[in-house]
């Protein structure tokens, strides 16, 4: 390959700035090196870039200006040859040669293994060309020369985008502190699902309140960091730090030089181990693949040259099982010419498509997703997620000799293969089937229930990229002779499957109350789509739903399927289901528009323990209450003592347009019991009350409104308290809310699950024992100060409604005062940790 055609060299530099000849580290060859390149680059003309013993210097002149011209005559050419060297990565591939993705053909880009065509070409391998606005002139105000009616804007010309390189730098100039960072924030749930994620992934087991900070994170890059980043905000908001941050921005050493609040003024951004790089990421060589642990995609996309080539040089750079922050903005319906917004467009030259957006996160397991229609009509997607080891288009390909195989059973056996298929699995669009395989996949999933097997067409989906789960299908059998032709056939592959005959409005509550041990990762709502048909589906499956879930929901249209539309309005008005995005696809099924949604529960468990007979009556109150909320999906109620009363025992009952309500017997008498992780819990909120508590549907709409909003921190509508190493802090109708003195609350708690795994590891056993030992029976103390030393954020009051009816029990005493005070110095030294004063928060 030509010299000029390739990425820039990277070469190792030593403290004495001298070149190395020993090979660095895979994680460090990003950051310690002098790059130099006799290309003409994007942003400077020449850089040199030198890191010391994490000093951060860039030698080199401004970024040149340039204007905006209106026509770009030259723009074909121009494409074509900055785009040649993306081909090199390629060129050798069978791939890259079968759609043209090659500098000779120049027809495609390749990502993930699958094949992009080019303006001018469409078809299967890029091989058909079609008349396209890539003859003519783009003019001002309009890139239809650089559209593409599959996925939007995907490229553009270096002259396009270094004219929205200088009103990026004007914009900047303009703005004093902040890129949305905040309003992020809030799209993300202030990133709850990253500190969460730290406990499947990072250390909790270490007493140490700060062993774990880069567990989560890792080597960290931020791609178009701006001159603020979202990075600092993320480390802020979710109080934790990764090993280093690298910032790759093009306009570095301007924002630098002439933004006064910019974040990484001198080349470190706050303490931590900072590295910068001030070009282009076109201009950046992946030399090894997984290079980092997490990647930050924000804002980021919509500024580059060529998409396809930022996101394969991104996605490579990320190890699999490596973490991505991922926030875009798409356009539905944009062709290419500004009709309205001149500042967007001058700004963001790339505009792709939700189609686009879709696919892309099926790459990855999404940890949190979400997608709302913002200002100018375009789609904000949000999202967090684990990076596959290998491409969805390896379990595409399987798909397509599986359906082709089920279907030649079918067709054998009398079955129009055209009729049973519709246009939903047809062996071409492929849309639903992929984005159905992208959840199913992760290797969490271990149950999928579905209604409307029929042909077994999604369920040969679910098995393709989930061979191991286990499916759970309920079917009326309107078309029994081909409904039990395809079950049959399933089964000869040993696939673990279940096939549950009858309307599924009847037989799901039947099936739960028979299996309260069967929890569904993913449900497919595919049944009947009028009447009360869908509605009561999508009710009954709330208390099969597992935490975490993903529910796909096919046909969601307001016109064209409307009950099937009216039953997820309905779980989202009564706050137990969120969507999380919509898809369409581009063909018609039955005269109308294909469309489907992903949704997901967002569920709760009231946990009460309870050991004197006497209380019965309030904990009937409580089951009253609780049972018929309908963002409950289980009641647990713990009876502590050696036997357990007949009475407590008949409270038990299975779910049946009411939570499911189980009594656990402990024999040992322990308030940490209600903390214990292997309770029965399938939802992500918690709320313990004690079982003397009078509560309403308003209490639990306060507390779990507050919480999902936030999952990672702790909650309690509880009075104010203080629990330091001089003592237990009290006072009768509470210590003031918002006092820096008061940083404990009493029990009325609501927070996340995963929170009991942290209170119960080996390293707390000495805490809990403690606790076990004295009669104050302070475990309210020790959960919440276990749970605030890890997430390093203090209880959040709420002011949900509720009163204490103040019976005497387990940890009532006449010296109960001097009995805490001394459970709290002690539970103070133990973890070596004070609580934060308690913030205020809102319902």
């Amino acid at each position: 390959m030509p010299e000029h055609q390739r990425p820039r060299a990277m070469v190792s530099v030593n403290i004495n700035g001298l070149a190395s000849s020993r090979r660095p580290h895979p994680k460090r060859r990003w950051r310690n090196l002098i790059i130099v390149t006799t290309t003409v680059v994007l942003c400077t003309s020449y850089i040199i870039y030198i890191n010391v013993i994490g000093t951060s210097k860039i030698l080199s002149d401004a970024p040149t200006k340039n204007t905006l011209s209106n026509v770009r005559s030259n723009h074909q050419q121009e494409l074509k040859n900055h785009h040649q060297r993306q081909h090199y990565q390629y060129q050798n591939s069978p791939k890259a040669v079968e759609c043209g993705a090659t500098p000779e053909d120049d027809r495609a880009s390749i990502l993930f293994d699958e094949c992009f065509c080019h303006p001018g070409w469409k078809g299967e391998n890029c091989s058909t060309p079609y008349h396209h606005h890539l003859t003519d002139s783009c003019k001002a105000y309009d890139d239809r020369c650089f559209f593409h009616p599959d996925y939007g804007v995907a490229r553009v010309s270096r002259e396009r985008w270094r004219g929205a390189q200088v009103h990026e730098d004007k914009t900047w100039a303009e703005q004093r502190s902040s890129d949305r960072n905040e309003e992020h924030a809030v799209n993300f749930e202030n990133y709850a699902s990253v500190v969460i994620e730290g406990l499947e992934g990072g250390d909790t087991s270490s007493s140490s309140s700060s062993s774990s900070d880069s567990d989560i994170f890792g080597d960290m890059i931020e791609f178009g960091a701006g001159p603020f980043t979202q990075s600092l905000t993320i480390f802020e908001t979710t109080k934790r730090s990764p090993k280093s941050i690298t910032l790759l921005e093009p306009m570095a050493k301007t924002y630098m030089a002439t933004v006064h609040a910019c974040r990484y003024k001198d080349g470190k951004l706050g303490n931590l181990d900072t590295t910068v790089l001030p070009y282009a990421a076109e201009e950046l060589a992946v030399s090894e693949e997984g290079q980092f642990d997490t990647i930050l995609l924000l804002n980021f996309i919509e500024h580059v040259m060529d998409a396809f080539w930022i996101y394969d040089i991104a996605f490579r750079a990320l190890r699999p099982g490596g973490l991505i922050v991922f926030h875009e903005r798409f356009w539905p319906g944009y062709d290419g010419k500004e009709e309205e917004n001149k500042r967007e467009f001058d700004l963001h030259p790339i505009r792709l498509n939700e189609r686009f957006a879709h696919w892309m996160a099926t790459e990855f397991d999404l940890l949190y997703e979400k997608e709302q229609t913002e200002v100018w009509g375009n789609m904000g997607y949000y999202w967090i997620g684990r990076k596959h080891a290998l491409p969805m288009s390896h379990y595409v390909s399987q798909l397509r000799a599986k359906m082709d195989d089920h279907a030649s059973r079918l067709s054998n056996a009398g079955w129009d293969e055209r009729k049973v298929w519709g246009n939903i699995y047809n062996g071409r669009d492929l849309e639903q089937s992929r984005e159905y395989m992208a959840y199913a996949r992760p290797s969490r999933v271990k149950t999928i229930c579905e209604v409307g097997f029929a042909g077994g067409h999604s369920t040969v989906a679910y098995a393709t990229a989930n061979p191991d789960a286990t499916i759970y299908s309920f079917d009326d059998f309107g078309k029994r002779e081909l409904t039990q032709l395809a079950y049959d056939a399933l089964k000869k592959t040993k696939l673990d499957l279940y096939l549950r005959e009858g309307d599924s409005t009847v037989e799901l509550p039947k099936f739960s109350a028979a299996h309260p041990d069967v929890y569904c990762d993913v449900i497919s709502v595919d049944g009947a789509h009028h009447a009360h048909y869908p509605d009561v589906d999508l009710d009954n499956f709330k208390y099969l739903a597992n935490y975490p879930n993903v529910v796909l929901i096919d046909d969601y249209h307001s016109k064209d399927w409307p009950a099937v539309y009216e039953g997820v309005a309905n779980r989202m008005k009564e706050g137990s289901m969120k969507l999380r995005h919509v898809s369409a696809s581009s063909i018609i099924f039955r005269g109308k528009q294909k469309q489907w949604a992903i949704g997901e529960y967002t569920l709760l468990t009231v946990v009460v323990a309870t050991m004197q007979l006497e209380r019965l009556e309030s904990l009937r109150e409580i089951l009253k209450v609780t049972t018929h909320h309908p963002a409950v999906q289980h009641v647990v109620v713990i009876w502590n003592g050696e036997e357990m009363p007949a009475e407590v025992y008949q409270l038990e009952r299975p779910p049946n347009k009411s939570a499911r309500v189980t009594v656990v017997h402990q024999k040992v008498n322990s308030l940490n019991n209600r903390y214990d992780p292997l309770l029965p819990i399938h939802t992500g909120a918690v709320m313990v009350v004690d079982d003397d508590l009078v509560i309403s549907k308003e209490t639990i709409d306060c507390a779990f409104g507050a919480w999902k909003r936030d999952p990672s921190r702790l909650y309690s509508f509880g009075e104010g308290r203080s629990v330091t190493s001089s003592g237990y802090g009290y006072k009768p109708g509470g210590l003031p809310i918002g006092d820096d003195g008061t940083n404990f609350l009493l029990p009325r708690m609501i927070f996340h699950r995963k929170f009991m795994s942290v209170y119960f590891e080996s390293h707390n056993q000495e805490v809990r024992d403690y606790v076990d030992s004295q009669e104050a029976h302070c475990d309210d103390i020790a959960f919440a100060s276990v749970v605030t030393k890890y997430t390093r954020k203090s209880i959040k009051h709420i002011p949900a409604p509720y009163e204490d009816m103040a019976k005497k029990g387990l940890g009532w005493n006449d010296n109960r005062v001097e009995l805490r005070n001394e459970c709290a110095k002690n539970i103070v030294a133990l973890l070596d940790w004070t609580m934060p004063a308690v913030e205020v928060g809102q319902c």
